[in-house]
């Protein structure tokens, strides 16, 4: 046999080695695992746009952060994006596009309360875990059959902390500094139907009353006739609940009445955006808010505050701008979803309990403890209630 037969020989030896590791391993020489594909249906323009944006962009430095480290046993993740607009119908039209085109293993998202309702009914019926950043409690705890009382949604989650919660300890706030009457101002759609079940229910719980309650449309500029109405009542505190614009109008119209009564807003509202819509006029509001926002202001025994940090600077390293208490309920959906995959793989079953089973998660929001009974996870303890000043946010005592 002539050395050049042999070397031949060696070479294809060592060409047929290679391409079985590599096919072993799933990698390299032309062989390369399929990516997992997790759907993000957010609010990319509508009113909502401001919100889905920064959770679209939290959920993405999280999957860039695990493709950065070799993805899930060698395969990368994908995100299929879609967007909602902010409306119902196209998002539910968003959905099915997705289920229909993409073979994707678990869907981060929607936005708005309204539209997770939406779109709930979809989720169940093709039996694909869903972890929505929608604030209204109504997307865990409304039946599914109206028929049936016990037919709650078994693969719907949702990263932001119960609206109940929220609502509580803004009454739990008022009640320690002696505001005892309210005025309850909320948008006319979901979130702010949510709302007023809530405060309903939340505020006897603290010896608040409310004396007042006025609607307004999501599409209004000026609710000076409400606020107007309410401050009749002669009330020692208002609260509003609702988010985009009507955050920053309800506030400058507060200041132009001259009405002294203190403003709260709701867990949506501890953002950069609060900032731009409101101006001068949202000197003093005070909000219920993830931890996110102050996370230097934490002591240091706090176990939340180096991931809060941490995160904090990779965001601003990213994307040149401060993340607000939306980014860290798009991080938290994200980053409990990617557990559960590296856990049981792409199963949607099998992520599905993984998610229900999250116990002691430290996230961005809180701890996550979830069960079959909770698809949140998160509690009361989890929130703080901070005062926006000079443009950011001072952590309340």
């Amino acid at each position: 046999m002539t050395e050049e037969v042999k070397m031949k020989k060696r070479s294809l030896i060592i060409i047929a080695v290679a391409l079985t590791i590599s096919f072993m391993l799933g990698s390299t020489f032309g062989y390369s695992a399929e990516p997992i594909k997790i759907a993000g249906i957010f609010a990319l323009t509508g009113r909502a746009a401001h919100i889905g944006t920064a959770q679209r962009d939290a959920v993405m430095l999280a999957i860039d952060e695990v493709n950065q480290q070799g993805g899930i046993n060698g395969r990368m993740l994908e995100m299929v994006m879609e967007d909602t607009e902010s409306n119902p119908t196209k998002a539910v039209m968003a959905l099915k596009k997705v289920l229909e085109s993409e073979d994707v293993v678990a869907i981060i998202g929607p936005t708005l309360t309204g539209t997770a309702m939406a779109m709930r009914g979809f989720i169940e019926k093709e039996k694909i875990p869903a972890f929505m950043h929608s604030g209204g409690d109504v997307i865990l705890l409304a039946p599914l059959n109206k028929k049936d009382p016990n037919s709650r949604p078994k693969w719907t989650f949702k990263s932001p902390y119960k609206a109940a919660d929220a609502m509580g300890k803004i009454c739990q706030f008022m009640s320690r500094y002696g505001i005892k009457t309210i005025g309850f101002i909320y948008s006319n759609e979901g979130f702010g139907k949510d709302g007023l079940r809530n405060v309903k229910v939340q505020a006897p719980k603290y010896g608040v009353k409310v004396v007042a309650q006025e609607a307004f449309q999501p599409k209004d500029v000026d609710m000076t006739a409400q606020l107007t109405r309410i401050e009749a009542k002669g009330v020692d505190g208002i609260i509003a609940w609702t988010v985009g614009p009507a955050m920053g109008i309800i506030a400058k119209n507060v200041k132009q009445l001259g009405i002294k009564a203190p403003l709260f807003e709701c867990h949506g509202a501890g953002d950069p955006i609060f900032w731009k819509v409101a101006g001068e006029a949202g000197e003093g509001v005070m909000m219920p808010s993830t931890k996110i926002v102050v996370g230097d202001q934490l002591p240091d025994s706090d176990v939340q505050k180096k991931k809060i940090i941490d995160y904090v600077k990779a965001y601003r390293k990213k994307f040149n701008r401060e993340p607000g208490t939306m980014v860290a309920y798009g991080a938290d959906a994200a980053f409990i979803v990617v557990n559960a995959i590296k856990k049981v793989g792409p199963d949607r079953a099998k992520i599905r309990d993984a998610i229900e089973n999250t116990k002691g998660y430290v996230g961005l929001s809180g701890i996550y403890n979830m069960s079959s009974k909770d698809h949140n996870g998160l509690s009361m303890k989890d929130i703080v209630m901070i005062k926006a000043t000079k443009g950011g946010w001072k952590l309340l005592k």
